[in-house]
């Protein structure tokens, strides 16, 4: 379904502004003219202003914010519908008061809030229309929202711990790439000159970095071109889906990165599974729910089995001992949890670890780059400044040699 907005003239109401959610623009007319509305003119579909054509930012949505300022109220016992009306109130971004107001109109229509969350579509985290739909079937909607913004605040400050850790190093790499281009497009080819104005042949040394020179100043759109050319190419080649497989398998198998991408990814799948285990769903459930949000095709694999040995009558924790991609303390803590009849708090505790520990790997990873890049730019310098150094002495032995 889309949402379609209107200006429509009401009796006794005069014109105002309006959100349908309906199939097609006829279908919303068809329901504005049941509500007793008169289209006065149509304003466009949900994402596509009707006047331009152009997309609307939904980008400048903030589901954080959002979800932070839902918390509170539902926990004050205060209703879904009012909570929403309160938001809107208060929200002074023109796109956030639409996409609240439009979440009010669907609560208006019957249709379920994680309903209305699926027809956000990428706008919000892939885990939580589930969570907020487990939340409706349990009861708990304000304890799964709750949940939901400590998790998304959790998930927040790793994002700006490692946008923040990359800043020094992607600075790093940028003048080592710039200073690289301007030793082989500006100073390598004036001394080039020089020595050929004297009539000289240019050693091996010096045509390497002479042919370097030229690609980096005639063709370098030519890598740009064939990483991309070569990316599609494959890719329709393989097929999409294929294409992907390989790219997050070459991923998973690198040697430090790799370790960091699985463990981001079951921050997320034992956080999720922490959240929805506390709030009393099924185990079955559970698990098909927390499947859903692995992004990497490779890791989703290893997953994909688990309901079938729950099925099978095995425990939590028996069914996830083979698992590689998990850490190595989930299986016996999650057994005593078990023992304990503490699983959801228990697999809170590791999940919190896990993003601690996954941390200290990125900074570690950060802090390994900053001297690689140094070292590549001090072998870049090293390898032209011995050329050069090599070609000047030629010259030099050749001009005391008597030969000039």
């Amino acid at each position: 379904m889309g949402l379609y907005k209107y200006i429509a003239a009401f009796p006794n109401e005069g014109t105002r502004e309006i959100l349908i959610e309906a199939d097609t623009p006829r279908d919303a007319a068809d329901k504005l003219r049941a509500r007793g509305g008169v289209p006065v003119r149509f304003c466009g579909e949900d994402g596509v202003d009707g006047n331009t054509g152009s997309m609307r930012r939904v980008g400048k949505v903030n589901t954080f914010e959002f979800t932070r300022q839902l918390a509170p109220l539902l926990d004050s016992s205060i209703p879904l519908e009012r909570a929403l009306a309160i938001i809107a109130e208060g929200a002074t971004d023109p796109d956030q008061k639409n996409f609240v107001n439009s979440m009010r109109q669907g609560l208006h229509e019957g249709k379920k809030f994680s309903e209305l969350v699926r027809s956000y579509g990428r706008l919000f985290p892939p885990y939580y229309a589930n969570l907020i739909e487990s939340g409706e079937e349990t009861g708990c909607l304000p304890i799964v929202v709750n949940e939901l913004q400590k998790f998304m605040a959790e998930s927040k400050e790793l994002k700006d711990f490692i946008v923040s850790s990359s800043i020094y190093p992607v600075v790093i790499l940028s003048v080592t790439l710039i200073v690289t281009v301007l030793l082989f497009t500006v100073f390598v080819p004036r001394f080039t000159k020089i020595f050929i104005d004297m009539g000289r042949e240019l050693t091996g040394a010096m045509s390497f970095l002479v042919t370097t020179s030229g690609i980096l100043a005639w063709a370098w759109w030519l890598v740009p071109l064939l990483a991309v050319g070569g990316y599609y190419g494959l890719r329709e080649l393989i097929g999409k889906e294929q294409m992907n497989y390989k790219l997050c398998s070459l991923l998973v198998n690198l040697p430090l990165a790799g370790r960091i991408a699985v463990d981001l990814e079951m921050c997320k799948y034992i956080r999720t599974m922490a959240i929805l285990i506390s709030n009393h769903v099924e185990i079955i459930r559970t698990v098909r729910i927390c499947n859903k949000i692995i992004v990497n095709p490779v890791i989703a694999e290893k997953f994909s089995d688990i309901d079938r040995k729950l099925k099978g009558g095995e425990k939590l924790s028996a069914a996830l001992r083979d698992n590689s991609y998990l850490p190595a303390s989930l299986v016996p803590m999650l057994r005593v949890g078990e023992e304990s009849g503490t699983v959801g708090e228990m697999l809170e505790k590791i999940a919190g670890n896990l993003e601690n520990d996954t941390r200290i790997k990125i900074k570690r990873l950060l802090n390994l780059f900053e001297p690689a890049v140094i070292i590549f730019l001090a072998v870049i310098v090293l390898i032209v400044v011995v050329s050069i150094f090599t070609a000047m002495m030629e010259i030099n032995s050749i001009s005391h040699g008597g030969k000039i």
